[in-house]
């Protein structure tokens, strides 16, 4: 695969780290706070939200857009186009590289509820910028 940063569509990578935030904060400030606080033992979200440190949110910032980044390196050398297409890379990289690498851990640490929300944010996070990507990718 040759990695040519020039053809990737850096407007949809954009709208992607804005979205993948968005859906980040609303997936754990607002639809599950409550258990997210208290798969990490604090009862009150604002009380886990206060214990949380800021850089952390900085350090998501990056890693959605590497995220983001990959995933577009990864659809322009397999030349994946359409939601179709996005779905299909989308799902093979959620349950191979995401589910594969997040269950060990969760599972030796014995964090069943951390485990189904983190995994479950990140693998609807990463079909979400998939099938973004693909869906403007460059003809």
């Amino acid at each position: 695969m040759n990695v040519d940063f020039s053809s990737l569509n850096w407007l949809a990578i954009g709208v992607c780290v804005v979205v993948g935030q968005v859906f980040l904060t609303l997936w754990f400030a607002a639809l599950f706070a409550r258990p997210w606080a208290k798969a990490y033992g604090v009862e009150d979200p604002k009380q886990h939200t206060k214990e949380v440190p800021g850089y952390t949110y900085a350090l998501g910032l990056v890693c959605t857009f590497a995220l983001t980044l990959g995933l577009a390196l990864m659809q322009a050398g397999l030349g994946v186009q359409g939601v179709a297409g996005g779905l299909s890379v989308g799902l093979v990289v959620a349950v191979s590289f995401c589910l594969a690498t997040a269950l060990p851990g969760y599972a030796f640490l014995k964090r069943w509820p951390a485990f189904t929300l983190a995994v479950g944010s990140q693998m609807t996070l990463i079909l979400i910028l998939s099938v973004i990507l693909a869906a403007w990718q460059k003809a």
